[in-house]
């Protein structure tokens, strides 16, 4: 008798996929919280069948409600792979991710999660108010109310206009406003968007995340994974940033900014010279800027600040200008990157 040949995969003595998940000492962990956090990602991997490293490797972070929370790492680190386990794309890691207290994989926290995703697509042959009112009516409201969400929701956005054409059609920031309100149909308690204002206009970019503002102020949780870290600074609460598919910092942002703060002031005074000979001959290190007459002045602690003030105001010159330099985030992130893409590191 001829023996059949195993394929590659028959000879696997186990599942290359993982399917631990859901940890009930994890969920114990969550069950202690106060308060408790919306999203709560424990000890989260995905490793891909045929790769030798983990796409993301033991994950922890929590989101919690009303918070503006910015996903951030360079391309390749693991951030559409973590948001595609949240979201249920991905049905095979390991750990737990709850959502409300929900796992994820279940019907009661689909209901609290929104999704935009970075590219919009949507059926040819559908007009705008009939494509949100099809969408409502899959989530389980009736013709009537999911019409009525779908002219709602037009005219709170200003796209009224725009009801009979096809989605299309529109602008990238129209089309993410279809998104947007495609997101929150069940009314969520955390909206998950990757790249949402990737192609936008700077008029389209300011209108969605005074969206975004608006929604936090309800209690609503905001996840948005951007390289447009600017715009993060303006509006995150809290950051994570992967690097090479781990976790290199995750909390408040004005923590993160805290760290990384250093005593260096823009300064504009009476007299420039006379300030600019005090450093020189306490070796105080100093530039000039370059849009304008001040000083760039680099201190090493605050009570050299202080004599520097003393000193000045005593010899009779006022200050014009003295304003700290915080640094940006993106500074910050460009001094904690390290690896970037999983699969550009060596080893």
């Amino acid at each position: 008798m001829k023996t059949q040949k195993l394929s590659k995969h028959q000879k696997l003595k186990k599942p290359f996929f993982i399917t631990n998940k859901y940890d009930e000492h994890d969920i114990a962990v969550y069950q202690t919280l106060k308060p408790a956090p919306i999203l709560f990602v424990k000890n989260l991997s995905k490793k891909y069948f045929g790769k030798k490293k983990s796409a993301i490797d033991n994950l922890n972070f929590n989101v919690y409600p009303g918070e503006f929370h910015a996903f951030i790492g360079a391309n390749g680190a693991g951030k559409t792979t973590t948001i595609k386990c949240l979201i249920g794309a991905y049905a095979n890691w390991n750990g737990t991710i709850l959502i409300d207290g929900h796992k994820n994989n279940k019907e009661a926290a689909k209901r609290k999660l929104g999704y935009i995703p970075e590219n919009a697509r949507f059926p040819d042959k559908l007009s705008a108010v009939k494509y949100l009112q099809w969408m409502t009516m899959l989530s389980g409201l009736s013709r009537k109310d999911a019409k009525q969400y779908a002219i709602n929701k037009l005219k709170s956005l200003k796209m009224w206009s725009l009801r009979n054409k096809s989605p299309n059609s529109f602008s990238s920031g129209q089309k993410k406003k279809i998104l947007l309100a495609q997101a929150l149909i069940h009314n969520p308690e955390i909206i998950i968007m990757d790249e949402p204002v990737a192609n936008l206009d700077p008029k389209a970019r300011i209108e969605f995340f005074n969206l975004l503002m608006n929604l936090r102020k309800e209690g609503k949780a905001i996840f948005i994974s951007s390289h447009v870290l600017a715009e993060l600074d303006l509006y995150a609460d809290s950051v994570t940033i992967l690097d090479g598919g781990r976790i290199i910092y995750d909390g408040d942002k004005k923590t993160l900014m805290q760290k990384f703060s250093h005593h260096q002031y823009e300064i504009n005074t009476e007299n420039n010279s006379i300030a600019k000979k005090y450093l020189h001959d306490h070796r105080i290190s100093f530039s000039l800027a370059t849009d304008n007459d001040g000083i760039i002045v680099s201190f090493k602690d605050d009570q050299i600040v202080k004599n520097f003030q003393k000193q000045l105001l005593n010899s009779g010159i006022g200050f014009h200008k003295f304003a700290k330099l915080e640094p940006t985030l993106d500074q910050v992130y460009n001094k904690l990157i390290v690896k970037g893409s999983v699969d550009t590191q060596e080893g």
